[in-house]
């Protein structure tokens, strides 16, 4: 059997053996598929299906070996021939990545930009969510990379975590406001009575920042919660509003009207890029992990793919 018969062979089996639904996925006639299963049985001297009435009813124990081993060939037949067209021509394709709004603001612009402009054949897709949303999509393969902070609920066995940035959350308030007269960096404590202007529930921060005071048996007096984190920087301007937010917000402030103050026990803020543990992948998916894991890790700058 050449590897087009090894498929039809499969495809009957995958059709309940069915010959006609067989053909009829495989856009050939079921003739002409009926030959090629006879043929092949003929000529080997060996029966692969169990027939009763004249119709195929299952595999004999030779079949059930025949199919395990088919299946595999088909596998790496196709593996090794994506592999081949993957090297032998120009890469052209479509990346899908996930970054919430906050990451891709702050940490994405320059890179992402750099992406595009040296690689016109490539289409990076970015979808802005949370990290919540952003890990749903990615194990329903809607996505091929994840920004997101660590901890993930993701399956190690299933899924890939590489650290590519790390830094610390950050108090962010008016330079008016009275902790910021007398004060250059904060206690935890220090936010126990203070109004806190801090992510909503549908971005990991938050449920970090709840854990956080949990564990201090702090309760926190929250007035505002918002999705946009440029918002809650704003809100601090003209009130008493405290807002936490990770350092590298800091490059996006009034620095004139806005202070950032480090915590004196830091809570990290650590971002990890994260895609399916496969066993191969495609040239595009390889070239742009390598990239970004490269370019925040060691500063190397963007080459187009090779």
């Amino acid at each position: 059997m050449d590897i087009y018969q090894l498929k039809y062979f499969c495809a009957i089996i995958e059709s309940d053996y069915n010959i006609s639904a067989a053909a009829k996925k495989l856009h050939v006639s079921q003739p002409a598929l009926t030959q090629v299963i006879k043929k092949f049985e003929s000529d080997e001297k060996i029966d692969l299906f169990i027939r009763q009435q004249g119709r195929l009813a299952g595999l004999t124990p030779q079949g059930e070996s025949f199919y395990t081993n088919a299946t595999n060939v088909i596998y790496h037949h196709e593996r090794m021939m994506k592999e081949l067209r993957e090297h032998s021509t120009k890469a052209r394709g479509k990346i899908r990545i996930g970054i919430p709004p906050l990451v891709l603001t702050v940490l994405f612009t320059d890179i992402l930009s750099k992406l595009v402009i040296t690689n016109p054949d490539i289409q990076f897709d970015i979808i802005e969510e949370g990290a919540f949303e952003l890990q749903r999509i990615l194990k329903l393969q809607e996505i091929d990379f994840a920004v997101i902070l660590q901890p993930t609920d993701l399956n190690s066995m299933h899924f890939k975590e590489e650290v590519i940035f790390v830094e610390e959350v950050c108090c962010f308030l008016s330079k008016d406001h009275t902790l910021a007269k007398i004060k250059n960096t904060m206690d935890w404590s220090d936010l126990k009575e203070q109004n806190l202007a801090i992510f909503s529930s549908t971005f990991m921060i938050h449920h970090q920042l709840m854990r956080k005071f949990e564990s201090l048996n702090i309760v926190p007096k929250i007035a505002l919660m918002s999705t946009s984190w440029d918002f809650l920087l704003e809100s601090t301007l003209n009130s008493d509003f405290i807002t936490v937010l990770p350092g590298p917000v800091r490059n996006h402030i009034v620095k004139d009207r806005i202070k950032e103050m480090r915590f004196t026990v830091p809570m990290p803020w650590k971002v990890v890029l994260t895609y399916p543990n496969k066993s191969h992948y495609s040239r595009i998916e390889t070239y742009t992990r390598d990239s970004i894991y490269h370019y925040f890790q060691s500063n190397k700058p963007i080459e187009p793919i090779q």
